[in-house]
């Protein structure tokens, strides 16, 4: 299943380190990332592809002293 997910993030590149093996560890594919910096912090967009629920991302992305925000959007579902 693929999902949209948009994050607001401190101005850190460790931060963003921190979130993208966040992404990594849990499991998911990454197919679109996109960065931009606004109002002194980072505003990343970006699309994962996984068959694991997508709660185990935000839960642990939300957990991040790094992260501000999150919102989601499912995309698709895969064919079985």
């Amino acid at each position: 299943m693929k999902h949209s997910l948009t994050i607001a993030l401190k101005s850190q590149s460790i931060a963003v380190e921190r979130f993208l093996r966040v992404v990594r560890h849990r499991g998911f594919d990454l197919t679109h990332f996109q960065l931009n910096m606004d109002d002194g912090h980072y505003n990343v967009a970006m699309t994962v592809d996984s068959d694991k629920p997508i709660h185990l991302l935000t839960s642990q992305l939300n957990k991040l002293v790094d992260v501000k925000e999150i919102t989601l959007q499912n995309l698709q579902q895969q064919a079985v």
